[in-house]
């Protein structure tokens, strides 16, 4: 009985958190720099998605061409860090970018203050 509780109880969790992340969007409106920088961003090469999770947290999802196959976590570190420099002098505020190729496994990350 406690374990089917937790199982129902943990699945509720799991369906408001992806409830929430779908609603981002509409609770952290992007700014014009952030919308700019992730429409340059998005037409880099090895770049799949752009999506901010937040006002702050940038999650970029790359191909292998970018990060290598099997994926390289020197050179997603070495991306997220020229990202998140670039990001710096064209938003004008702290923010972190993510690199990740499935939703389950970030590859390399880098913020800004």
């Amino acid at each position: 009985m406690t374990r089917s509780i937790l199982i129902i109880f943990f699945q509720l969790f799991l369906f408001f958190a992806a409830v929430s992340t779908l609603r981002a969007e509409e609770y952290f409106p992007m700014t014009p720099s952030q919308k700019h920088f992730t429409a340059i961003i998005s037409q880099l090469p090895g770049v799949v998605g752009t999506d901010w999770k937040s006002p702050v947290s940038l999650w970029v999802k790359v191909s292998s061409k970018a990060v290598g196959s099997p994926a390289n976590k020197d050179k997603a570190d070495t991306l997220a860090r020229i990202l998140a420099d670039r990001g710096r002098t064209a938003l004008y505020q702290p923010f972190c970018v993510h690199i990740y190729q499935n939703k389950d496994s970030e590859l390399g990350s880098q913020c800004v203050y």
